[in-house]
């Protein structure tokens, strides 16, 4: 299945004057699948679906691409869409805007049943709008867990973990008046 985002890189690249073959393979995937994103984007906003088409009227497609990559629907996935819509209690998915989510604490999200991975998905789509979750200390022991959990993975993929070592025990300390231990 093409991702949203996929579909975004695969038109993107066709305003910019790339191939098909060239779109699919910045997007990763198949030729074929490039042109069937083409085509299905087009359907869904009633638009001409040749290259030929795209590349005359760049800025009809731009327009449309920019409120296509905005929706939730689109970034995040339609079920993480309809789960955020839920727990944020608005009626669309509309109205789960990069800004509104922005005021919400990862451990919120957490609380309310969304896995870490949607919590990043969340996170990376609020990058992409100049946005991201509203920063706090972990809470619990779960999250505390999370975070050591990512600083090894960093750890040993080669990244240099010392500075995020440092600011979760510094963080930890202002927990708990026991002494943390060395974090691993």
């Amino acid at each position: 299945m093409i991702t949203g985002t996929q579909k975004a890189t695969v038109i993107r690249a066709v305003i910019d004057g790339s191939s098909l073959s060239e779109a699919a393979r910045k997007a990763g995937i198949k030729s074929a699948q490039a042109n069937t994103a083409l085509k299905g984007f087009c359907r869904r906003f009633r638009l001409p679906s040749e290259v030929a088409d795209v590349r005359a009227e760049p800025a009809r497609y731009l327009d449309v691409l920019k409120a296509f990559e905005a929706s939730p629907e689109i970034a995040l996935g339609r079920d993480l869409s309809e789960r955020l819509t839920m727990l944020l209690q608005v009626k669309t998915p509309q109205e789960v805007t990069p800004k509104y989510v922005s005021n919400i604490e990862a451990s919120q999200l957490l609380a309310c049943g969304l896995t870490p991975i949607n919590v990043h998905m969340i996170e990376t789509w609020l990058a992409s709008h100049g946005h991201g979750l509203k920063k706090a200390v972990p809470k619990g022991n779960k999250e505390i867990e999370e975070a050591k959990r990512c600083i090894s993975w960093l750890h040993v993929h080669g990244f240099d973990v010392t500075a995020p070592r440092a600011q979760l025990e510094h963080l930890l300390s202002q927990l708990s008046p026991v002494p943390v231990g060395s974090i691993t």
